[in-house]
This record gives C-alpha cells, structure tokens and sequence, in this order.
C-alpha cells in the first residue's frame, strides 16, 4: 500500500440501538477486541498507514481505546452530527489545510471487514484508474444499507437511502439520478445491491463532492453517499467493487446483530490452524551431504538398499528404477548448488482410490493405496526465504523461484479462505496459469499461514516425478506432499497426520479447487501391499487390509488430461455444491435428518429405517433447480448460498436427485469394501467397482458403439425402487439396494468409459472404472496375474494403436507413503 493514501474513520455517531449508554458503539468488543481497534489493525494488516478517526459522542471513551493500542493514529472531533457526509468533512478538512491530494480510504468504525477486501477494493481502484470506487453487497430482504442503482450498462448513477425510498412511495414523488428519475418502488425493483460503506477516493474528487453536498433528504442530513451521484453528474470514473461473502464485510447496529458477528468471528478463529514453532534437527540418518547420497546408490549402500526394500518391495527391477530417479535428482541438486550441502531426500507416491470416489468431503470412506510411480526430491534448507523449484523435466516443468513472505505479503493470519480468494492469489494464479510451482507455494504458503509465529525459512529443491500429469494418479497433490514434507522437515515442524493431510488439502485449494483431502491423505499413509481405510470428519486410518494376492493393478491411461481449467473447475466445485444444495433441502424436508452432519449419515443403518425411506427422501428432492430457486427455497440459508455460488459460475441447474444418489449409494460402496476385500470376495469387488464407474460414466459400448448413459432418478423410477425395495420377496428386495444404484456424477469422459468396458470383457479382469476426480485420466484394471499378459496386448491393439498414442500401462501392488528417506 502506498503512503499516499489516508484511512478515514467516522467514529462519531451515537449508535442509540445498540442501549447501551455507558459504551460507545465502536468500542463493543469483537472476538474479544473494540471493534474500532479491530478496524484500524485491519487496515494495518492491509497496508494502510495514515489514520483520521472522527469523533463525537463519548469521543474521550474512543480516543483512549484507540490510543491504548494504535498511538499512531490521528483525531478530529465532529461537534454536531449531521451525517455521514458531514464527518467525513470534518476529516477532509485537515487534509485540505495540509495540501494532500493523494487517495482518500474512508469507512465506518463499526465495520468488521477481511483485509482481503481491502486489498481488492484498492486493486479495483487502481487497475481502473478510478476516481471513486465502493464497495457493494447482495441486497437481502432485511438490509436498511442504501440501495445502489445502476444504469442499463450497469454503472453507478447513485445511493439512494431507505428513508428516501420511502419518502418517495408515500409522497408518489420520484428520485432524479443522472440523466434518469425513479419511483421508489422502481428503485427497491431495480436495485440488487446495497452500499458497503467501504470506499477510495481520489482526493481533489472527494473534496469538491463534499462541498456541493445538500441536506435536503428525508433525514435533514448530509450524506456521504451523494458523492457517487456527483461522481456521476462529473463525468468521473466510478466502479463498484463487489463483496462475493457478505460475512468479509459486516456492520452493527443493535446487539443481536453484535452476537450474529460475533458468531462468525468464533466460527472463524476455530477454523484457524497454528502450529508451533519449531527448528531443524540435523539427524545423520535424515541430512547428508548431496555427493553421499549419491555415492550410496552408485556404491549400493547395503543400508539404502535395506531402507528402499522397505518401502518399494524387492523386485529388483523396480528398485533400480528408484535408485536411478534420485540419482538423477541428485546431480541436478549438485549441478545447481553444491555437492556438500545437507540435504533431504523426500518422495510423494501417486495413489489410487480402490472405492469412495467423490465422497471424501462428504464423510465416506476411502479405500486408497500408494503406487511406484511418485514425485522424488532432494532438498536444502536456505537462510532467507525463498523457495527455488528445478525439476529433471526442465522443458515441461521450467525453473521457478518464489519468495513466500513476498506472496503472503501483508495476509490475514486468520482465515486462510479470505488469503486464497484475495486479488493478490489471483493475481499469482493468472500470470502464473498452469505452472507447476503453484502447487509447491500452495503447500509451503499453507504452512506458513498456519505458523504465524516462526518465519519458515526457504529450500533449494531438485524434483523428478513420473506420475502422468492430469491423469487422475494425483500427481499434482504429490507434488503438495512432497514440499509439505521438505518444509516440515528443514524447519523443524512437528505435526500429526491429521493436520498434515488438512494442511495439504487446504493448500491445494490455493490453485482453485476445492475438493477434498483424500489424495494427500492416501499419499501419506500408504503401505507395502496393503490397502488403507481412510475416515473423514475426524480424519483418521481406520484399518489397512491385505491386497489380493495372485492380483495386479493396471493403470491404463487414456491421455486425456484432466483438466485443471476454469471450466473443469467450474464442473467439479458444481457437483459439489450440487452436494450441499441437496443435503440443506434434505434436511429440511425430512425430520429424521435434522441431526445429520454429513450426507454419509443418511444410510438405513445409521438412521434405523428400511431403504424404501431413503429412496422417499430422495424422492423430496427437486430432480434440479437453479440458483434462483435455490434462493427462494432456502429463504433463511442466503449466506451459505451466496457461499457456494462464489466457488464456481453458473453453468447451468444442479441435478440435486442424480448427485445425491450416487454419494449415498458410494458412500454405502465404500463403507462396506474393506471388509469385502478383507474376506477376498472378488466377484462382489468387481460389482461394487462396476456399479461405482457406471456412476460417473457418460456412455456404454455396445457391440463398440458407444450409447448415452444417464440413469434416471425420475418420480416414476424412485416409486419402482420403492415398490421394489418394500416387496416382501428378499430378492427383489436386494435388487433393490442402496449400495446398488450408481447415481449420476457424471465426470468419465467416452474415452475413459470405452477402456473400462474393453477391459471388462477380458478373461481374468475382476473389475474396472475410473481413477481421481474426472473429465480425463486414467482407468484402473483389477487383474489376475496369470492374466495380466493378455490384456495389456488387448488394451495396445484395440485402444493405443487405433488412436496412434504411446501406450501407457503401469502395473502396480501398493507401496509405503510419502516421507524423508531415512537411513
């Protein structure tokens, strides 16, 4: 922020709805701090550095809570209140007398803003060379903020008040805004924003709009908002700057709308994570010279061998396979750096979800193991704090340098959602489109959010990683893991793997995403030739169970990428929302469900009732509906709707029946495949992980022509289930299972769908269906090994070759997580 730029506070009301006549407004404590002394560290935070704070009432009561904390700050008392207009005159004043002619921040003492929003409103200001921008929320049925009227091209002819509205509808009078007049009526029509109270001025604008201001309103007062209108008569630039989360910007008025505040506050401290401070140990069997390390592997250091075996198996050749990669790692950190430098050798395996696809954040269980194929590098700790990123693959993954505290700059410690949907992050993310590093700052800057009281320090890193990209094998999470690992390790952090994995998660949704944790969690977790069960909400390893022995996982990519575009974003975070819009109204229709938490819990056995039940609560669901509706179905849920809008566009209905069926139906999948797996039923495995792909499945090969698949969760086909479900033959009623019915996610793609089926048809195969979130990737073959030959020529001949694409088939058994080699 630069040093042109004053922060105008008006302090000076009397704040008579908050009855309370020993405590100004603004000194009521938020989160436990004046609400004034919380504004001004907020603009701190945010770079601001020059305050005036308008006093009037109790001013003596204001000015000391103030100083106590900020003595920095600067006063002017408002004798006679006369309105919002009037105080900020009183400030602009000694402005004008000192000659000052740069920006002009003024806002509202009893404001409880996110410095994100002060970072973007100045961006907006700036970018458009404005000469006055506002900050603007979603109007909503109860809000008395003055309305924001707009033109036809959607610029800002004016505020106008509430009472004025209403003086105008009783009086059947109109309101003249530039070039245009409005009934008020017209005007509660047409607006669809109210005033934030938050705003930048040019200062030669905002002293003249000061000066031509009138009294003549229903108030008798002079109002601060009646220089948009000016702006606008003037011919000069005003833009609105809209607040996507009406909680980042908040204001008071009564004490119940104090405690509603108050609420978010707790609710967002208590998502804070903060770990403690730590420092490097430089243990032998962790830190060695980088030309040790390499004479080891060249040498085949019986102890390296012994500690690879115990990750990796003894196949030998998959072994020298390892070896080679870090050695290769190696020379590079040598190459860029110094062959003494202590460093770490750090690895993130891929991973791949057996059963639980798309259920992770909704609390089912996955069923994950780690893969050989994974992300290797060799680290050093560095005295200042920037991070440099050089991979073996120079020319698909380019060198890249950050430095972490100049992207977190100056970022609010608490809520690591208002960082993440700054201007600044975005910023980064579009001049950076695509660049593999984000994910190393999405760990290492997530981390050091959560450790506000220790500066991490930086890291040299040489990568390698052979886990195809966009192919649903989460190598963009191991690329997450393997930085988180090296930061933890070089400075000296001590968490446990529940944090870990929540740290990860978060941090990938740095990039955009907003999934869940189940990638970083399989990554960490992993073991040699087992497959581990994996909690949700508390996260925790339930169990791991034996992989099937005479079996082989076959990766088979497609070489469609999954795409990590806006647009697959947009398609991914929609059918999460399509999630949560389906468990709010569920909730509300059905009283059995008014306790539940998580859509996991809407099961026959955690509810007690039949899956005729479950089918009827379905049945309560609109088969889609729109933002719109959704809006006038969830009158009272308006703030966590304009949530989850905010995480994607409007790309069309929200297919509430389809997505709902197939998380209940997958969670039930994914609870029951551990114990299927422990007993070695490979025909029910198979089934299970059928029905899972045919929920995201978007077509079906018949005779090789592919047929649309979309199951129908119509009223006529839940009142069959139903019918089917309650009939009194067991058969029947088994057919009619939860567990059984795919639903429709809908994220393969035709490609996917063709490899699942041809694999399907093979002798040997126990099952088939997609790996990771979708919309690309690959697909994941269950094999007997004396089978395995066969279909990996079935799969060249009638799926690579026609297509003219290298073919690409990894054959796995699981292997140990991620971690720092140790020796």
């Amino acid at each position: 922020m630069q040093c042109d730029t004053v922060c105008v506070i008006l302090a000076g009301g009397k704040g008579k709805r908050m009855r309370s006549k020993g405590t100004h407004k603004v000194c009521f404590p938020v989160g436990g701090v004046p609400a004034i002394v919380r504004t001004v560290g907020i603009f701190k935070s945010a770079g601001v550095k020059q305050f005036i704070i308008v006093v009037g009432t109790m001013a003596e009561q204001v000015l000391s809570t103030v100083a106590e904390v900020h003595p920095d700050v600067s006063f002017v008392y408002q004798a006679n209140a006369r309105g919002t207009g009037h105080a900020a005159g009183c400030a602009v004043d000694v402005l004008k007398a000192a000659g000052f002619d740069g920006n002009v921040l003024i806002t509202m003492g009893d404001k409880v803003v996110q410095p994100a929003v002060v970072n973007d409103l100045i961006e907006n200001f700036t970018q458009a060379d404005a000469d006055l921008t506002l900050a603007a929320l979603p109007k909503d049925p109860v809000t008395t903020a003055g309305r924001i009227v707009t033109d036809a091209k959607g610029e800002a002819l004016g505020i106008v008040e509430v009472a004025d509205i209403r003086r105008a509808i009783e009086t059947r009078t109109k309101i003249s805004l530039p070039g245009q007049a409005f009934s008020g009526s017209e005007i509660e029509k047409k607006a669809t924003r109210v005033n934030g109270s938050l705003y930048i001025f040019r200062a030669k604008m905002l002293y003249e709009a000061l000066d031509s201001l009138q009294d003549d309103n229903a108030q008798g007062e002079l109002y601060l908002t009646d220089t948009i209108e000016f702006a606008t008569r003037n011919k000069c630039k005003v833009t609105v700057f809209d607040v996507a989360n009406p909680n980042d910007l908040m204001a008071y008025n009564t004490p119940e709308e104090l405690l509603k505040i108050e609420e978010i506050c707790s609710k967002r401290q208590a998502g804070k994570r903060d770990i403690a401070a730590g420092k490097p140990k430089l243990n032998r069997g962790l830190f060695r010279p980088a030309s040790e390390w390499l004479k080891m592997i060249e040498t085949n250091s019986p102890k390296l061998q012994k500690a690879l075996s115990a990750i990796y198996g003894k196949d030998p050749a998959v072994l020298e396979e390892r070896k080679k990669t870090f050695a290769d790692v190696l020379k590079l950190f040598i190459k860029n750096h110094s062959p003494d430098r202590l460093v770490i050798l750090v690895r993130a395996p891929g991973r791949i979800n057996l059963m639980g696809r798309h259920v992770d954040h909704r609390g089912g269980f996955v069923n994950v193991m780690a893969i050989n194929r994974e992300v290797v590098m060799a680290a050093a700790l560095r005295e200042d704090d920037n991070v440099t990123l050089r991979n073996v693959n120079r020319k698909e993954f380019p060198d890249s340098d950050f430095r972490i505290g100049e992207l977190l700059g100056q970022a609010n410690w608490v809520d690591w959602m208002d960082y993440i949907n700054s201007t600044t992050v975005r910023q980064v993310l579009q001049a950076n489109r695509g660049d593999w590093s984000n994910y190393a700052k999405a760990a290492v800057l997530r981390l050091q959010h959560a450790c506000p009281r220790q500066r991490l320090k930086g890291m040299d890193c040489a990568m390698a990683g052979d886990i195809p990209m966009s192919a649903g094998l989460s190598s963009s999470s191991a690329i997450v893991v393997a930085c988180a690992e090296s930061a933890l390790a070089l400075n000296g952090l001590d968490i446990n793997m529940q944090e870990f994995v929540d740290l990860c998660g978060e941090g990938e949704w740095f990039v955009g995403s907003r999934g869940g944790s189940a990638d970083h969690a399989a990554i960490r977790s992993g073991k040699r030739e087992r497959v581990a069960r994996l909690g949700f909400f508390p996260f925790r390893v339930e169990k791991s169970m034996p992989f099937p022995k005479g079996m082989f996982l076959v990766i088979a990519n497609s070489h469609v990428k999954a795409s990590k575009s806006a647009g697959a974003r947009d398609t991914f975070n929609h059918r999460v929302a399509s999630y949560r819009l389906a468990e709010m109204l569920m909730k509300e229709r059905s009283a059995i469900l008014k306790s539940m938490e998580h859509l996991r819990d809407i099961n026959p056995n955690t509810l007690g009732v039949s899956p005729v039940e479950i089918y009827r609560i379905i049945q309560r669901l609109p088969e889609t509906i729109t933002r719109r509706g959704a809006m006038r179905l969830l009158k009272d849920h308006h703030e966590k709707l304009e949530e989850i809008f905010a995480t994607h566009s409007d790309i069309g209905p929200y297919r509430l029946r389809d997505v709902a069926m197939f998380g209940i139906s997958e969670c039930m999948r994914s609870d029951m495949f551990a114990e299927v797996l422990e007993q070695g039923h490979l025909e029910q495995i198979g089934r299970m992980m059928k029905i899972s792909h045919d929920g995201d499945r978007v077509v079906q090969y018949r005779e090789g022509w592919a047929v649309k698949f979309a199951p129908s969760y119509s009223d006529g086909q839940l009142k069959k289930l139903i019918q089917e479900a309650g009939n009194e033959d067991p058969l029947r009623q088994a057919n009619a299972d939860l567990w059984l019915q795919p639903g429709r996610y809908a994220c393969s793609t035709e490609e996917i769908d063709y490899l699942v089926d041809l694999a399907c048809a093979q002798k040997g195969v126990i099952g088939s269906q997609i790996t990771g979130a979708g919309l690309g990737g690959c697909a994941m073959i269950l094999v007997r090994e004396e089978c395995l030959d066969p279909l990996l020529s079935v799969l060249k001949k009638n799926y690579y070759q026609p297509r003219r694409l290298k073919p690409d088939l990894h054959v796995c058994r699981p292997v140990t997580g991620s971690g720092v080699l140790k020796i």
